[in-house]
């Protein structure tokens, strides 16, 4: 998000690898779901959602639920859609590509996947929860 001109403003911490971002407030849920992360543009519009799932929590309801939600959140302003990520373990990629088309996210230009190589997973003590 960050290398993409966003600004981080909440961020689910803390995580091995959250360096800054683990003191930053924790993300407020919307409508009953929470996510990793929040981040904004340069007018200070929220603009981007972000989600880490471990490869067993890539494919089940709740995420499914959080990727119709955060999926099409638009922009107050412009009412396009706010940026997507999605990081999971490389591993899990096949069962991204199920969640995303049920959640009607499939091919979207909006969705930043990030396919984390698993053995950078394996050493992170979060990486469980």
């Amino acid at each position: 998000m960050s290398a993409d001109g966003l600004r981080v403003t909440d961020f689910d911490g803390p995580a091995d690898q959250g360096g800054v971002f683990n003191d930053l407030a924790h993300p407020v849920a919307l409508l009953g779901l929470k996510p990793d992360v929040w981040a904004i543009d340069r007018l200070g519009c929220i603009a981007a959602v972000g989600e880490a799932k471990t490869a067993s929590d890539v494919f089940n309801a709740h995420t499914i639920a959080q990727l119709k939600l955060f999926g099409h959140l638009r922009h107050r302003k412009s009412s396009e859609f706010c940026r997507l990520y999605i990081a999971v373990p490389h591993s899990a990629a096949h069962a991204l590509d199920r969640a995303l088309a049920s959640a009607r996210l499939a091919g979207a230009s909006h969705v930043r996947r990030l396919h984390i190589p698993d053995v950078m997973l394996r050493a992170c003590s979060n990486a469980r929860r």
